[in-house]
This record gives structure tokens, C-alpha cells and sequence, in this order.
């Protein structure tokens, strides 16, 4: 349960945070999804850097209208708006571009291995600590706006049914940052993270993603519209997708698909 020092307030977060991503801060005790929360104010014209949390979630949602699960005060949820100036043909880097800052901020805080598991699962000491939904709207002339919701596994561990990955938490990971001082270094990571891929383009990004990748050259399965697909991870495309070598030698780049789980070496493909 949140503490006095683990209590978020937007007065003393605001004046901390940096560039392009701050606040104002809306801080909440309970709410559906901050997301939907974050999506309403930016169909009702609110600015870039808008940032929406809150200490319990009842209708937290990540992919594939998977439920997000927390504990009250125990994890650390949150939206942040954006109104990237880009084709919306490169909006699909985001989730990468969102999983690489949620990576580096969680390295700030512990002193074990972070890995992102494409597209967006962050992996802490083997453990998924961290989720992320992007929601895009699309306009005629671009993108009108980008809603990026984050949720960290802090202080304790959901009951989560059919976890793709094993759940952890950072305090058991070995973290003793409070969940206001989570909250400054993820925005800054973000903002960094962020503008760096508005000003030079998605190269550094990507090196940054392979250096945590949790997937790269292991043989994985996949769900995707067409049916299972089984191979090898290769990397990531300049896009963003996920680039799997089937067995029978071919070559598929993949953006919808979602890994389902990582096969042994010993298992033979379907």
C-alpha cells in the first residue's frame, strides 16, 4: 500500500520535469483506465506532455484487450499524451520507441538485466515488471494524437491467469525508488527517448532496443491472423516489426502478430 513518501503529487512533480513532456500532472486515487482518461482530454484539445495516473486502476487494459491488474498503490499507472508532427506511416515505431525509455528508466532503478520483449513487455531479472498500450488517432493530415499508457509492477506482484511471462516486481528486484521518483525518471526517460526519434530518425532507437532485446535469435511462437507461425527471431525492421525466420527458410516481418511463447531448442516446429 502506498506510503507517505510513495504518495504522487502533482505540485512536486510538475516543477521537475523537462522539454517537451511536462504536465500539467493529473494525479487520481481510483479510476477506470487512464488512458480512456488521457484519450477524452485529447479529443477535448489538450496539449502535448499531458501526463494522467493514478493509484489503482479498475479497468486497466494492456493488449489485445488483456486486463491490467494492481494492486492499490502498489504499482505505478500512467498516460502521457503526444502530438508527434510525423506521417502516420511512422507512428508504428511508438511502442518501441515507448518500451526503450520504460527499459532505461527501470534500469535507473535496479541492478539486474532489463530486456523489452517485442513489442512492448518489459522484462526485469527474467520478470515482466512493465506493459505499455499506445492508442493512435489518425487525421487526414497526420497524426492528431498519440495516448502512451504505462503500468509498473512496483511494490507487489498481480494474480494474473495466462501470463505470457512470468510477473515480478521491482522491489523484489531489489529497487527502493519510490514510485514519485519512478514517475520523474520515466517521463524523463520518455522525453528523451522521444525526442531523440523525432530529431534523428529511428536508427538510434533501434540499436537501443537490440541491446535489451529478450527475443533476438531465440526460436518463438506466434499468433497471428493467418494461424501460428513458428521460428527464429532475427531483429527488428527500421518500421519497428518483428523480422522471424520460419523454418522452411522464409523471411516474414511482422506487425500485428503477438509472441505466444519461446520454444525450447529441442522442440521440433509444428
Amino acid at each position: 500500500m502506498t506510503g507517505e513518501g510513495d504518495i504522487v503529487r502533482p505540485a512536486e512533480i510538475e516543477p521537475r520535469l523537462r522539454g517537451a513532456i511536462a504536465g500539467p500532472v493529473i494525479w487520481m486515487t481510483e479510476t477506470g483506465s487512464t488512458n480512456d482518461v488521457c484519450v477524452a482530454r485529447a479529443r477535448a484539445g489538450a496539449a502535448h506532455g499531458l501526463v494522467v495516473g493514478a493509484d489503482h486502476q479498475t479497468e486497466g487494459r494492456g493488449r489485445r484487450g488483456r486486463a491490467w491488474e494492481d494492486r492499490p498503490g502498489d504499482a505505478l499507472m500512467v498516460s502521457v499524451l503526444l502530438r508527434p508532427p510525423l506521417e502516420p506511416d511512422r507512428v508504428g515505431l511508438l511502442p518501441i520507441v515507448v518500451a526503450v525509455a520504460v527499459a532505461d528508466a527501470l534500469a535507473a532503478a535496479v541492478e539486474v538485466p532489463v530486456e523489452i520483449a517485442w513489442p512492448n513487455d518489459v522484462i526485469v531479472g527474467g520478470r515482466k515488471m512493465a506493459g505499455i498500450l499506445c492508442e493512435v488517432s489518425v487525421a487526414q493530415t497526420g497524426v492528431a494524437w498519440a495516448v502512451v499508457g504505462m503500468g509498473i509492477n512496483v511494490a507487489s506482484v498481480p494474480a494474473i491467469r495466462d501470463a505470457r511471462w512470468n510477473p515480478g516486481c521491482l522491489a523484489d528486484a531489489g529497487s527502493l525508488m519510490s514510485r514519485p521518483e519512478l514517475l520523474v525518471e520515466l517521463l524523463h526517460a520518455l522525453e528523451s527517448r522521444y525526442a531523440e526519434w523525432l530529431a534523428a530518425g529511428p536508427v538510434g532507437i533501434l540499436a537501443a532496443f537490440a541491446e535489451r532485446d529478450h527475443l533476438r535469435g531465440r526460436r518463438v511462437s506466434l499468433s497471428r491472423a493467418t494461424g501460428t507461425l513458428e521460428g527464429r527471431v532475427v531483429e527488428l525492421d527500421a518500421t519497428g516489426r518483428l523480422i522471424v525466420e520460419a523454418a522452411d527458410g522464409a523471411i516474414h516481418h511482422l506487425g500485428a502478430a503477438e509472441v505466444t511463447r519461446v520454444l525450447p531448442e529441442s522442440e521440433k516446429p509444428v
